[in-house]
């Protein structure tokens, strides 16, 4: 079984990576932890050969993106170019857009939309991806929406960014709930949640509540390749410091699950 490569979700870094300078400084902060690993997602209007060119400098496997769904519907032979450029395969939707998800037909026909651009990515060599949050548990005639999304799709047109902490607010156990993507899941989302004040709050990988080593256990049984943490939000914590405590954290999290 191959070890499971870890790295760091961009979207926590997002506002110290909305210019090149700025983008330049934050893949050198990672590289000084040992981070080799990367999402990109939530980055300024950065041209994509910079781009493209400090991921080559930094030596980064960008392991997953998120970008938008209106350009995977209507501007998909850019898109492909773009992570030809960062040598990156998985193509993901940060979440269903709008409102979409507040009915059966919406969820319906956002699932034969991501069949079809699915399809087309897959010719091209590329994987479409989905990472959920809590709506995806709601349920409308009798069904919830993130098991229609595994039922109605396959893993040729839909892989999965599983995130852990949505999934608990979601009302499952995050590490059973894995069991049920086998085969469907690259990349994993470990975000870890601590109770500040009787309310959920997100909090540095490794410090909350969340059991992520009963979760990386399962990544291993279902093939997962990478697992990257995120944090919406930082609190109090200087941002890169809150990085570099979520990032030991699931190195220690892996060292203790081998």
């Amino acid at each position: 079984m191959s070890e499971i490569k870890l790295g760091v979700q961009l979207y926590t870094l997002r506002d110290k990576c909305q210019n090149a300078e700025d983008f330049e400084e934050t893949l050198k902060f990672l590289q000084s932890i040992g981070c080799d690993v990367i999402q990109i997602s939530a980055i300024g209007d950065i041209h994509p050969e910079i781009v493209a060119e400090l991921v080559d400098k930094y030596k980064m496997d960008v392991c997953v993106t998120h970008k938008p769904y209106d350009r995977m519907k209507n501007d998909l032979d850019a898109l492909i170019h773009e992570h030809n450029l960062i040598h990156c395969d998985n193509i993901g939707i940060g979440a269903m857009p709008g409102n979409i998800h507040e009915s059966f037909e919406g969820v319906s026909g956002f699932i034969q939309k991501c069949n079809e651009i699915g399809a087309k990515m897959k010719a091209y060599g590329k994987q479409l991806c989905y990472h959920n949050h809590a709506f995806e548990f709601e349920v409308y005639d009798g069904k919830r929406t993130f098991e229609r999304l595994i039922e109605e799709t396959t893993a040729d047109t839909l892989k999965f960014i599983p995130d852990t902490y949505w999934m608990q607010v979601g009302g499952v156990n995050p590490a059973e709930y894995l069991k049920k993507l086998k085969g469907r899941v690259d990349v994993c989302h470990f975000k870890d949640m601590r109770i500040v004040n009787n309310a959920q709050r997100f909090a540095e990988c490794g410090t909350g509540n969340l059991d992520l080593g009963a979760c990386y256990r399962v990544c291993k049984e279902i093939g997962v390749q990478y697992i990257v943490i995120e944090q919406d939000l930082c609190y109090d914590t200087d941002v890169f410091d809150s990085v570099k405590i979520g990032f030991e954290g699931l190195q220690r999290i892996a060292a203790e699950n081998k």
